[in-house]
């Protein structure tokens, strides 16, 4: 119980702190890169909130591998410290995102607008990259369904049909300064996953809460990789790289072509929002299930 109690704290002062920290690293990038969109000045409000979304699930999944390789470190019971890394994880998520819609009730000025007046000729600009919406709509103020124009520099124009990404979400313009290419992929993917928990909170709790709680339990399920051999930093950095795994997996479980093909599997015997999260829990038990067999193995072997 301290151990646990110790891991509880543990995960809770990380997470303060790598949320904080990357809250901020991308509210000040909204400032030095903000999106310029014509006849349209964000406020700082908005910034912050939209940052401290896009913060979220960095976080988690930050927190979360390093909780896991304290635990192994700390040498507290594999399956005690899965479901206590699993529990809180989903406690913060959906606290947070509770907690935003409840500010943005009392104060409707925080509210992040999810419309903008869309027409023919908007261009999106951040740093040298630009969309210009080829076709819009002033009246519904929805970017998605309308073809683009994506100008990245020192590349050919790249035409998309309509907005690509999960649930056909409107991909974030594909550069944080000047990062390296692999940094803006992945700073690509939050992005996305910080659209599908919006998109799946604002279709309701129960989408939200099954869909997170999936991905959270298969995060929390790969402690064992992280016990691999004996060095820790080995083993946190396969585990980074396992996590990257995970979330290129969930970006293309969210694809429009994917889910198309994987509902011809489903024939209509559940409903679409499921079949990601299904995914995530068929893996999850999985692996817990081996995790659950290793322990016990390792048991009887130290009690023979």
């Amino acid at each position: 119980m301290k151990n646990l109690a110790r891991l509880l704290i543990f995960f809770s002062l990380v997470f303060v702190v790598v949320f904080i920290f990357v809250t901020l690293l991308y509210f000040l990038s909204s400032w030095i890169d903000a999106v310029r969109v014509v006849s349209q000045n964000p406020e700082q409000a908005d910034a912050l909130i939209t940052s401290a979304k896009r913060a979220l699930p960095v976080t988690l999944f930050i927190v979360i591998l390093l909780s896991l390789s304290y635990s192994v470190r700390r040498k507290i019971h594999a399956v005690l410290s899965i479901i206590t890394v699993f529990v809180l994880s989903v406690a913060f998520c959906a606290g947070f995102f509770i907690g935003i819609e409840r500010v943005e009730v009392y104060d409707p000025t925080l509210q992040v607008p999810d419309k903008m007046g869309s027409r023919a000729g908007l261009i999106l600009s951040q740093l040298d990259t630009d969309i210009i919406l080829l076709r819009g709509d002033p009246v519904s103020g929805s970017m998605v369904e309308f073809p683009r124009v994506i100008a990245f520099p020192e590349l050919p124009l790249v035409y998309q049909e309509t907005a690509l990404g999960p649930r056909n979400t409107v991909l974030s313009l594909p550069l944080e300064g000047k990062a390296p290419w692999f940094m803006q992929s992945i700073l690509m993917d939050f992005s996305l996953i910080t659209r599908e928990l919006e998109s799946r909170f604002g279709d309701g709790l129960f989408s939200f809460i099954i869909f997170g709680a999936a991905l959270l339990l298969l995060l929390a399920s790969l402690r064992f990789i992280l016990e691999l051999s004996s060095w820790p930093m080995a083993n946190l950095f396969l585990g980074a790289l396992v996590f990257r795994l995970i979330l290129s997996l969930v970006i293309f479980l969210g694809t429009r072509e994917v889910m198309d093909f994987l509902m011809i599997f489903a024939d209509g015997r559940f409903p679409e929002f499921l079949v990601a999260p299904g995914i995530f829990l068929i893996l999850g038990a999985l692996i817990l299930l081996y995790t659950f067999l290793v322990t016990v193995a390792r048991k009887r072997r130290a009690d023979a």
